[in-house]
């Protein structure tokens, strides 16, 4: 089990320590980097199953501008950037 997270420049976290339990809560006004802790949460798990280099460039890839009608997207993820499920 993870402990610790810390985060440093990546996207609006610029540095960033958090102590975890087996049960976190985040919570916070809008902008103040929930979506992107939780992106950092999902690059490091993507890492630890295929590899740095493949979890970055899936990272950079679901960020990608799409051309054409945006797809249709189910799941609580929807509003996210990239919305595949894990």
């Amino acid at each position: 089990m993870l402990t610790t997270l810390a985060v440093e420049n990546y996207r609006s976290l610029r540095q960033l320590v958090l102590p975890l339990t087996q049960l976190n809560r985040v919570t916070g006004a809008n902008g103040t980097g929930k979506s992107s802790l939780y992106r950092a949460l999902r690059v490091l798990a993507n890492a630890s199953g295929n590899g740095v280099v493949a979890a970055v460039a899936r990272d950079v890839a679901d960020c990608r501008p799409r051309s054409g009608p945006a797809p249709k997207r189910r799941g609580w993820r929807a509003g996210l950037c990239g919305a595949g499920r894990i």
